[in-house]
């Protein structure tokens, strides 16, 4: 995949999205990485334009309380833009987690800890599957 697909990352965790980022960016993609909600995230959409989005379901604040609820953001992100594909990255292990994000509009799930490897192969195949 050329740099031209832009991978919007939404996960609290510095470190983590660090991380992510780099995976990311080490394939090829261009990134754009977000630890808080600075406006809406259908704004966020408009300004960043993602062909995916990279979203973490538990979204804290530095003093732990909740900023957001990944499930909320993958239904509003789903209702404002359909065809931007969404995969859910967490470490959420229950099946019903899986289940519940997948209801919400989630074209993908992958659970924290990830290879590498599994982290590109989930955004090259759901990128595949959305634009069929």
């Amino acid at each position: 995949m050329g740099s031209a697909i832009h991978v919007l990352i939404i996960e609290d965790s510095p470190s983590q999205a660090a991380i992510i980022a780099n995976i990311v960016s080490e394939a090829g993609y261009r990134v754009s990485v977000y630890t808080a909600l600075p406006t809406g995230i259908v704004e966020l959409l408009l300004t960043e334009e993602p062909d995916i989005v990279l979203l973490d379901l538990m979204l804290l604040d530095e003093d732990g309380k909740a900023m957001a609820d990944g499930f909320q953001l993958c239904r509003d992100i789903k209702r404002a833009h359909a065809e931007i594909p969404v995969v859910v990255v967490t470490s959420e292990g229950e099946e019903e987690a899986c289940e519940w994000a997948l209801l919400q509009g989630a074209d993908a799930f992958l659970q924290k800890p990830f290879a590498k490897e599994d982290l590109v192969q989930v955004i090259e195949e759901t990128l595949k599957e959305c634009s069929d």
